[in-house]
């Protein structure tokens, strides 16, 4: 039976490989990026919708609660610490600093460089913004054991470790074989 909801490919490779024609290898890895990706967007959902009460999407809430625990930074340093390029971390800042949330000053010891640094809202905001991401972390991870979550998360770290070589062009390393 078909999901609710299917990826570019994902149809074609399940009939191919209940036609026998593709390797059982290249179906599991459909099946796992794809409940990956469906995983991924609902958690994005659930964030989302516990936001809303700020005006703000989850990704918009970390950025504001990243800025609020350093006190101040560069579009380029928070882009960096936060694993996102800068243009849009700067679209983030954007929306934020037009929420009163952030503003940018010059640096004073570097007038060409701007200084993110939270406002008196966003210090009054990121407490509640804090425990919200608790509350989703505890309920999505409800239910599954400590030694599940563990190997998950190294699982996760060695695909993010192939997504970023793929990005970058080089190529992802075989992964060891079993005996």
């Amino acid at each position: 039976m078909a999901p609710a909801h299917e990826f570019p490919g994902e149809k074609e490779n399940r009939e191919k490989a209940q036609g026998r024609k593709a390797s059982l290898r290249s179906w599991e890895g459909e099946a796992v990026i794809s409940q990956l990706l469906r995983a991924s967007i609902g958690l994005q959902k659930a964030f989302d919708r516990r936001f809303a009460y700020a005006g703000l999407t989850a990704q918009e809430a970390a950025v504001l609660v990243h800025c609020a625990e350093a006190k101040e930074l560069s579009a380029g340093r928070l882009a960096q610490a936060m694993g996102r390029d800068k243009g849009k971390i700067t679209r983030f800042v954007d929306r934020l600093e037009a929420g009163g949330f952030l503003r940018r000053v010059s640096d004073p010891r570097d007038q060409r460089l701007l200084i993110i640094r939270p406002t008196a809202r966003a210090e009054r905001a990121v407490p509640r913004l804090k425990k919200t991401f608790e509350q989703v972390r505890e309920e999505f991870l409800t239910g599954i054991p400590s030694d599940d979550l563990n190997r998950l998360g190294s699982l996760l770290s060695a695909l993010h470790e192939n997504a970023g070589r793929i990005y970058e062009g080089r190529a992802p390393e075989p992964s060891p074989k079993k005996h």
